[in-house]
């Protein structure tokens, strides 16, 4: 197991760390940080026997970083920005001076259902801003990682990037979806009734591509899940509901936008098989934390704001 430096790391040394690479000689980094020249060679000191490495050497004109050095303050350039402009700009940020792109990435059924009402919560915040709401594919990690993305939101994943992180949006619970004139009436099913009937379900790329969740679910339950349709459209989906007797297993903040139409049916499981969690996805040195923040704000009320309480309270796991 590799050894945690973070944990026990006074980050008021790496502001002189970050000095001292920029200015290259002690005097000069001492009047930067307005502190006197020991105590930075004191910090020096420190961040040396912190790290185990020379960190800086001496060359005729001043100080030069190691390569160990060098490659910590690239990591480090975009952190400290961040640090730097969430602090700087926490009282002054106005949605309402937003003149960039902000681009989302949502998870194939939330921009179904809530891509039009995040875009009239943004305009109506950030009028000057361009929105662009993008469903989530296999590459929205790497996009990013790189920028092209502000955020994303999907459920947790696996296997992703340290550099990404996960703030909690809130829960989901999962619901089976049928036509109206679907032949099974009751209002619940177990895993073995469901198992026979034809399951239709949604693509979530690079998430779900290879097992639905449902068929996870049955599996715990020692029954094997029939899924005869798959798609990432959701508009796909409810079209094959209409023509054939099968069933779809979905989200049940999404009940209201159905019905009469279709109808939900309750697995009969334990909860804590249907409750999913949501996040919202960025880079950690994402250069505008403070509009990212924001952001993710937005995508959260936006979500509340469709939530069904009366139908989800006494479903938490």
């Amino acid at each position: 197991m590799s050894k945690d430096r973070f944990s026990n790391l006074d980050l008021n040394l790496l502001r002189t760390f970050q000095v001292l690479a920029q200015e290259g000689n002690m005097r000069r980094a001492a009047t930067r940080l307005h502190v006197t020249q020991p105590a930075v060679s004191h910090a020096l000191q420190r961040l040396r026997h912190h790290f185990e490495d020379e960190l800086f050497i001496k060359v005729p004109d001043g100080m030069k970083p190691t390569q160990f050095a060098r490659s910590l303050l690239e990591r480090l350039k975009p952190v400290l920005a961040g640090l730097a402009e969430a602090v700087n700009d926490s009282n002054e940020f106005d949605p309402l001076q937003l003149d960039t792109t902000l681009r989302v990435a949502l998870a194939p059924h939330l921009a179904h259902y809530f891509g039009a009402g995040l875009f009239n919560r943004l305009c109506h915040a950030a009028p000057n801003a361009t929105v662009e709401l993008l469903e989530w594919t296999a590459e929205t990690p790497v996009k990013l990682l790189n920028g092209e993305i502000d955020v994303g939101v999907n459920i947790d994943f696996p296997h992703r990037s340290k550099e990404l992180i996960a703030a909690p949006l809130g829960w989901d619970l999962g619901v089976l979806m049928v036509h109206d004139s679907h032949p099974y009436k009751g209002d619940s099913i177990t895993p073995e009734q469901l198992s026979p009937w034809g399951l239709a379900c949604l693509f979530n790329p690079g998430i779900t591509d290879r097992e639905p969740i449902i068929k996870t679910v049955l599996n715990a339950h020692g029954q094997s899940a029939n899924v005869r349709f798959r798609s990432s459209s959701v508009s796909a989906v409810l079209d094959v509901l209409r023509q054939h007797d099968y069933f779809f297993p979905h989200s049940v903040m999404m009940l209201p936008f159905h019905r009469p139409e279709f109808r939900a049916i309750e697995l009969d499981v334990d909860p804590k098989f249907l409750a999913v969690d949501m996040f919202a996805y960025y880079h950690r040195g994402h250069q505008h934390p403070t509009i990212t923040l924001w952001l993710i704000e937005q995508l959260a009320e936006t979500i509340r704001a469709r939530r069904t309480p009366l139908e989800m309270a006494d479903k938490l796991p």
